[in-house]
């Protein structure tokens, strides 16, 4: 029984550690949320009155609202990490006491025991009456490991009441934490639900004059078409070139592997950002905001905060650099038969011939000087057919 709650407590203290270390990153991840739910608001409360910024105050709104969700699902699992946590450290306190009440019991024993044998014989008389100077030492010795025996199990007693007492403080503490966070959790809901009511009133805003509104997406719309004909074109020159050599695509022994390598690792390859959310998806589709207005998209735009990099989501060459007329930066890298194109960075850390690491960054994302939005124009195409970024990139 004793080695059995001994275990039990070991085991307790490893789960804590393991579930400290969760809190500690969720955590972490509650700050990074709230800090960017802070910017977006900072910049909402600056524009609100500016009409020409509609439309980017409902991307922001929209985006606002995809971090508060965020941060009620990272409420909930921290929520979910106490509970489990509280479970555990009653059983763990359920032990000690089991522990302490059998340390009690022995000691009590001890006592009685003690107390008979001094009535019975007296302890001198009893070494004194040994045969032998052998047995006068084994009976001296006898009382001195009793009495040590009793010093321990005392001593054993104060650590357990020891872990008792703190066992009970944490528990309180884990239920204190418990019950506030439950309340944050009921006022970001709140707030969403506001930002959500907030959110409907600029939409409906916008449906009152979408002519206008569908001008500014057909102008940025064009721009985007430009920049995707000369990826495409670079890369039709490319297939065609290797086709008057042979057959397909030729590759090097290197980029076969490169490419074979991608293509494994499907649903599993990394953003292209370190941080971010897609607010437009891959294909044809109405605009998220101005449901008359259809937008081509062949590939995906990820909105992250603002100072942010674009990254290489595979080992690969730098293929060709794009140099569009707002002066802006796209860089398409070769993983074998695979493309990945990096639309919309203002300044860019490679150049053509390069080889580029997983997660290597390869250029700085433009902020627009009006909206204050930080997007990445991101496309993947195999064989130049452009795919779906949302089947390739881990949990897009």
């Amino acid at each position: 029984m004793k080695n059995v709650i001994t275990i039990l407590i070991i085991v307790f203290a490893f789960c804590y550690e393991g579930v400290s270390q969760n809190r500690s990153n969720l955590e972490k991840q509650k700050k990074e949320l709230l800090t960017e739910i802070a910017n977006i608001q900072n910049k909402l409360s600056n524009s609100k009155k500016e009409k020409k910024l509609i439309l980017s105050n409902v991307e922001d709104v929209k985006y606002k609202t995809s971090l508060q969700e965020k941060l009620i699902e990272n409420m909930n699992d921290q929520l979910n990490l106490i509970v489990s946590n509280i479970e555990q450290n009653e059983t763990k306190l359920k032990s000690l006491k089991e522990k302490e009440i059998s340390l009690k019991d022995e000691l009590s024993k001890m006592i009685i025991k003690s107390y008979k044998s001094k009535s019975s014989l007296n302890k001198m008389k009893y070494i004194f009456s040994s045969s032998s100077f052998y047995q006068v030492y084994k009976r001296i010795q006898y009382f001195k490991q009793y009495a040590n025996y009793q010093s321990k199990i005392l001593s054993r007693l104060d650590i357990t009441k020891s872990e008792i007492n703190k066992t009970i403080v944490l528990l309180d503490s884990q239920k204190t934490g418990k019950e506030f966070l439950i309340e944050e959790n009921k006022l970001m809901r709140k707030e969403l639900d506001l930002e959500l009511l907030n959110l409907n009133q600029l939409v409906s805003r916008i449906n009152q004059n979408q002519t206008s509104y569908i001008q500014q997406i057909n102008s940025k719309q064009k721009l985007s078409r430009e920049i995707d004909a000369k990826i495409q074109k670079i890369i039709a020159d490319a297939l065609a070139k290797s086709r008057r050599k042979e057959k397909g695509f030729e590759l090097t022994a290197e980029a076969k592997l490169i490419s074979k390598n991608f293509n494994n690792n499907k649903g599993k390859l990394p953003w292209p950002v370190e941080k971010g959310y897609v607010v437009l998806g891959f294909g044809k589709q109405p605009h998220p905001i101005v449901k008359t207005a259809t937008i081509q998209s062949n590939g995906v735009r990820i909105r992250t905060s603002q100072n942010s990099y674009a990254r290489s989501i595979f080992e690969g060459n730098v293929y060709s650099v794009i140099l569009s007329k707002n002066n802006l930066y796209t860089v398409l890298i070769q993983h074998g038969s695979f493309f990945t194109a990096y639309k919309n960075l203002e300044s860019i850390f490679v150049k053509k011939g390069e080889k580029v690491r997983l997660k290597q960054k390869i250029g700085e994302i433009k902020t627009d000087k009006i909206t204050k939005q930080t997007i990445l124009s991101f496309s993947i195409f195999k064989e130049g057919t452009p795919q779906n970024p949302g089947s390739w990139i881990y949990k897009m």
